[in-house]
This record gives structure tokens, C-alpha cells and sequence, in this order.
């Protein structure tokens, strides 16, 4: 009798069946994260026009991400690691684009964590979805979608890393969310990591805005890396990931915006899944930041000397090489002419010039790549090329994150 009830339950649930199977493919691949947005901190009150206070999303919530890597299987990875209380997850649910680049409910799947289709986590933590068979290729758009039951409060206000939020009941299942508002602010999403072939691999872009994106007029295009990734697709090379590891305002040394690079160096960098390579860029807000007015006081921003830095990145290249990862140094970019007040002066241009000198020439990293070669003005060699500028004389224009990812791409697929 139990096996005749058992018979008919499977043919019964031909979907369920199959979709047991398909998350059981291919068991010798290798998870790579595939997409990633580094957790940040909220930031008290700056005197910058740009500057705006955690923005609170509640109810359904929708993101849409282009992973980097082809694979199998999916899982998403969220954070409350910077929030200061616990969130509650009452669904979610990923889905590819469709041809018109809109949400495919057909091929959408309802995800779920430890079994359960929602979850609490604790202020302080991630937490990882289970995996679910879709088959995706490099450069798939993705939507992930969560429903918030109780208000959360997102730092950072960035026009690159936004959301559609629609007040009210779970709509996690929808295909379109009328009446929702755009809310920048950095994602709950941490990661998507995607289950690829046995040798994929992750790359991790670890850095500040100029990492993130920030000048960029697409956020499907957060700057360098997804440029990079885009040249990766141009080549076949559909299983190498591109993590994306960039906070605005960063530093190496001291918290900021997000934590400094040395705290969240584990966490961003080397626990990441399938990496290999890490790509560091990183140190020109401990420059800029130098001797400044600290806003939040008292008194001023630590003064910042070349050796201060390089103390930092030998800590972040000995941490890199004792887990067996190669760690490429990206020369610091120009930033004379910046518009905030004394951010980038002939002085600090003095120490800049003096860190370039010792990633190209110190031998310390497994690689260099000079992103100040491709970005500066050959008739003004302090300054940025002014095509490549996205109009602040410190971040790059589209053209000049093109740049940037050939000169990566130069080094790193060799």
C-alpha cells in the first residue's frame, strides 16, 4: 500500500520531481559568486550635497542583477552584518529577464532557507539561501525579489545600487510591481552565487567607489568590473565571476564608509566563493581624507603617510597568500582637480606618485595593474584624461572604465 501511495505522489508532482533533480546536477561543480555588493555602514549626518540618510524599505522589494558566470544552480546570499537590527524575510523569489528584458515568471523560482520559505536574520549576520536548479549564462539578468514585514533601514544612498519597493502585502510572485518607488540604497542581497563548471572561478574586485562604479551611467554597468566582465564574455570566457567588492568612500586603514578594508578583508575578499584572484584597489580616501575636518569629530582625520598604507597593504597581501590567492595591486588613479576641499592637493599628489612607485616596483604583489597609465592625461600626467572623466576629475566615465577593464584584462588573462 505505501508503495502504491508513493507511486502516484510522484506521478503526481512531475515539477516537484524534477526540480529535486535539477538541484542535484552536475555535483562535482564549483560555486562562484557571480554578483556582489559589499555590505556598508551607515554614515552620520556629512556637509555633502550628495549625502542622504539610510533610506527605510519595507514590503516587497525587487533588484535586478546581471550575474558574471554561467552555471547551473543558483543561491543568494543576504547581509545584515552592518544593521543595527534583525531583518525579517517573509519571502523571496529569483527570476531571469525574458527577451524584453522583463521578469520571466514563467522560469521564476520561490526560494527558501534551511527548507523554510522565510526567515529572521539576526543584525550582525548573513544568511544563505538553498539552491535552486536554473540554468543561466554569463550576463543574465536576474530578479531577485524579498518581501520585508517590518521596515529596514538601508545605508548609503547610490544611484547605482537601487530597488523597486511596493508598500504592502508579500507580491514576491508578481511579474510587475505598478505604484512601487525607486529607493537607492545599498541591497540586503550580498551575493548571488551561481554552481558553474569544476575549474570556474571567482575574481574579486575589492576597492572604493572607483571599484563600485561610482560615474557610471548604468547600473547593469557598475564600472570597471562589469566592464571587465563584459570583455570576459566578448571572449568566451563565461566561467570566470566577477565579484564586484567596491564601497564609495572606502578605506584601507579606518572605517568610513563601510568598514576599512582590513576589517572586511575575510569577509569581502578571501571567504568568497571560488575566488582565486583578488584585484585591490584602494587608499585614495585615506589620502583625500588625510588631515581633513572630521564632520563627526573630534578635531581631524588622522594625517596619512605613504608608509601608513603600505603597512596596510602588506597585511591585506600576506592575508591573500597565506590562503593560497593571488593578489594583484592596481595603481592609484589621478584625483588633482577634485572639488572637495582639500581632498587632493600637490601635497598628497606627492605621496600618490609616492605609493605608485611601490606597487609598480616593489615586487610584493603577484601582479600590476597600472590603472593610472590608462586613465591619466598624457599633457597633464596628475589628472585624469578629460574623455575619461565622469565630470568630478576623480571618478571615470563609462569610457574610462572601458579603459580601465582592458588594462585588467591585459594583466589578468594573460
Amino acid at each position: 500500500m505505501k508503495r502504491r501511495i508513493f507511486t502516484r505522489w510522484l506521478a503526481a508532482c512531475p515539477i516537484v520531481l524534477l526540480s529535486a533533480m535539477g538541484a542535484m546536477a552536475a555535483p562535482d561543480g564549483n560555486w562562484v559568486q557571480s554578483w556582489a555588493s559589499s555590505p556598508s555602514l551607515a554614515v552620520e549626518k556629512l556637509p555633502f550635497d550628495f549625502w542622504r540618510p539610510p533610506a527605510e524599505i519595507q514590503g516587497t522589494v525587487r533588484y535586478k542583477m546581471r550575474v558574471t558566470a554561467e552555471g547551473d544552480a543558483l543561491r543568494i546570499r543576504l547581509s545584515a552584518e552592518t544593521l543595527p537590527k534583525d531583518v525579517q524575510i517573509g519571502a523571496a523569489t529569483i527570476a531571469p529577464a525574458d527577451a524584453a528584458g522583463r521578469i520571466d515568471t514563467a522560469s521564476m523560482k520561490k526560494l527558501s532557507f534551511a527548507g523554510a520559505a522565510s526567515a529572521r536574520m539576526p543584525a550582525g549576520t548573513p544568511l544563505l539561501s538553498d539552491p535552486v536548479f536554473l540554468p543561466v549564462k554569463a550576463g543574465t539578468i536576474l530578479y531577485v525579489t524579498l518581501h520585508l514585514p517590518e521596515g529596514v533601514a538601508v545605508p548609503q544612498a547610490d544611484p547605482l545600487h537601487v530597488a523597486d519597493v511596493l508598500a504592502g502585502p508579500d507580491r514576491t510572485v508578481s511579474g510587475t510591481l505598478a505604484g512601487s518607488q525607486v529607493v537607492t540604497g545599498r541591497e540586503i542581497v550580498s551575493a548571488i552565487l551561481v554552481r558553474s563548471a569544476r575549474d570556474a572561478r571567482t575574481i574579486v574586485t575589492f576597492g572604493d567607489s572607483i571599484t563600485d562604479g561610482a560615474g557610471a551611467t548604468d547600473p547593469m554597468m557598475r564600472g570597471w568590473p562589469d566592464q571587465f566582465a563584459a570583455l570576459l564574455r566578448q571572449r568566451g570566457l563565461s566561467q570566470i565571476a566577477v565579484a564586484n567588492a567596491g564601497i564609495g568612500g572606502n578605506r584601507v586603514l579606518r572605517n568610513e564608509v563601510g568598514e576599512a578594508a582590513l576589517a572586511r578583508f575575510d569577509r569581502d575578499a578571501l571567504s568568497v566563493p571560488g575566488v582565486t584572484d583578488i584585484v585591490l584597489l584602494e587608499g585614495i580616501n585615506d589620502l583625500g581624507l588625510s588631515g581633513l575636518a572630521n564632520p563627526r569629530g573630534p578635531g581631524n582625520h588622522p594625517a596619512v603617510t605613504a608608509a601608513d598604507l603600505i603597512a596596510g597593504y602588506r597585511q591585506l597581501i600576506a592575508r591573500a597568500k597565506a590562503r593560497g590567492l593571488k593578489i594583484h595591486g592596481a595603481t592609484l588613479t589621478p584625483f588633482l582637480g577634485s572639488p572637495f576641499p582639500g581632498y587632493a592637493t600637490p601635497a598628497k599628489e606627492v605621496i600618490r606618485q609616492e605609493l605608485n612607485r611601490w606597487i609598480r616596483d616593489s615586487g610584493e604583489f603577484d601582479s600590476v595593474i597600472d590603472f593610472d597609465a590608462a586613465l591619466r592625461d598624457p599633457a597633464n600626467p596628475q589628472m585624469i584624461k578629460p574623455a575619461f572623466d565622469s565630470g568630478d576629475k576623480l571618478h571615470p566615465s563609462d569610457a574610462g572604465y572601458r579603459a580601465m577593464a582592458e588594462a585588467a584584462a591585459s594583466i589578468l588573462l594573460k
